[in-house]
């Protein structure tokens, strides 16, 4: 059986939040993390109710520091409807809140768009108020962790450990313009313990250019179907998905994306359709070590990899004005 791992990057956009003023939460809220749009929902009570009638579960990392500003409650509106429906809550850290927190920056004024530019004891405090943040918004201690924009380092991995956070999922190796500093390479694609955490890759698929990242706005339906029945076939036990709160939306965040949201409906069918692929969580199934998380030797095809073009052209010309 190959695993799947859906993990959803959730999070309150800062950018929103510094261009719209910190008195507008709720159209943050809106356009981060329900994703309202004239065609519906498409952010992660519409990705819920996708992977719920699949019987699928995912995993997702909730950003907690935008409470340094707007407090728990903003955080408890995201958690809720996720714990209720099922699903798992771990750790995400987005640090560019410190600066726009203020007086209220809890680390004596220091700020950073990244963990990476915060000493070893300065993670540490970081990850303890984002941990308690969440906490206090009612979800469970996490166990796994992801930081924002993939900007961890080995420092990161060595404040996990002090923490008692086991998983970090940071590493990606099919992204190589990543800001992920950590000290693995693109053929590091297995989970592996890295400075006392045990870091969980997240997945690649091989296509004609090299790695590529397996994010939903990086592969198409037909390359992900591939890579699910490759796993199988070759018995590769997991793959590690990556998704955002409002990755199915255009790039102003004031549409849906019509590309997007079948390809996010058609992953969920195909994991719950293809004999030997299941859903699981980073508790429900920890990720072992020695695992591949990808499809990497997956055999390549120029028809997927151009229909994946073309189709990524059609839908960036529609959708990705900024």
């Amino acid at each position: 059986m190959t695993a799947v791992y859906i993990t959803i990057d959730t999070e309150y956009s800062a950018g929103l939040a510094v261009r719209l003023g910190l008195g507008a939460r709720q159209e943050v809220f809106d356009r981060s993390i329900t994703c309202k749009t004239p065609m519906g929902d498409v952010g992660i009570v519409h990705q819920m109710a996708v992977m719920d009638a699949h019987q699928i579960k995912g995993v997702f990392f909730v950003d907690p520091m935008p409470a340094l500003i707007w407090g728990v409650r903003a955080i408890a509106d995201v958690i809720e409807p996720i714990l209720e429906r099922g699903h798992e809550v771990q750790l995400h850290l987005h640090p560019e809140w410190l600066e726009i927190a203020g007086d209220a920056n809890p680390l004596r004024g220091r700020t950073g768009r990244a963990m990476h530019d915060f000493t070893e004891q300065e993670q540490v405090e970081l990850i303890e108020i984002a941990r308690e943040y969440l906490v206090q918004a009612g979800a469970p201690a996490p166990t796994a962790f992801r930081a924002g924009n993939y900007a961890a380092d080995d420092a990161t991995l060595r404040a996990l450990l002090r923490c008692g956070i086991r998983y970090d999922s940071s590493h990606v190796p099919g992204l190589p313009s990543s800001d992920c500093r950590i000290s693995l390479g693109q053929k590091d694609r297995q989970v592996v313990e890295h400075h006392g955490t045990i870091e969980v890759p997240t997945g690649s698929i091989n296509a004609l250019r090299g790695q590529r990242h397996a994010q939903v706005t990086a592969v198409s339906n037909w390359e992900m179907r591939a890579a699910l029945r490759h796993a199988v076939a070759q018995g590769i036990p997991m793959l590690n998905l990556v998704s955002h709160s409002f990755e199915l939306m255009s790039r102003d965040r004031k549409l849906a994306n019509p590309f997007l949201v079948r390809r996010f409906t058609q992953l969920c069918r195909d994991i719950a359709r293809i004999d030997g692929a299941h859903s699981a969580t980073f508790r429900s199934r920890p990720p072992r070590l020695g695992e591949e998380t990808g499809a990497a030797r997956m055999p390549v095809s120029e028809v997927r990899t151009g229909l994946r073009i073309a189709e990524q052209a059609l839908s960036n010309a529609i959708y990705g004005r900024s």
